[in-house]
């Protein structure tokens, strides 16, 4: 089997965990309707391991892909431009090597987009608990993705 094919079959796996991460591990506030789940740890590991392209198609495509799955199609589009965005971001920001800089850099994109995105849908009184929500899953994400990171970066070709 060729690098290139073994390299697609990963992601296809990543992509698979991804969804899972964000559906299965989503806790629901609900009203507004918004939730925040793990895969925040799998965008960032994915991008920290494999880079921006790679990080920002997985994120905007796999965390779309969930949301339609999880039965919120409305923030699908956000999700696949902000996700994807971020990824892109942390991804790129870490070919220095420095991972918390890079969850840094990125997190804001996620945190502001979807602020953005719950007025936009809800209403203004739904940005502060959008926030929230969102602070937590990307410093939980970060906590992981990190700690998966320093374990995984010298095992996985880019």
């Amino acid at each position: 089997m060729s690098e290139k094919t073994k390299h697609i079959a990963v992601l296809g796996l990543l992509m698979a965990l991804l969804i899972a991460a964000t559906a299965v591990t989503k806790f629901a506030i609900p009203k507004p309707s918004i939730y925040f789940n793990l895969g925040e740890a799998v965008i960032y590991l994915v991008a920290l391991l494999y880079g921006g392209k790679t990080g920002g198609i997985l994120g905007g495509v796999g965390s779309a892909l969930a949301d339609l799955i999880s039965g919120y199609p409305i923030w699908a589009p956000f999700t696949f431009v902000i996700k994807g965005l971020e990824g892109f971001i942390v991804g790129s920001v870490n070919r220095k090597k420095d991972a918390i800089l890079a969850i840094t850099l990125g997190a804001p994109v996620m945190l502001i987009g979807y602020s953005i995105s719950a007025g936009l849908i809800y209403g203004i009184g739904a940005i502060p608990l959008e926030f929230a929500g969102d602070l937590i899953q990307v410093t939980l994400g970060a906590i992981i993705a990190v700690m998966v990171y320093k374990r995984l970066k010298n095992t996985v070709r880019r």
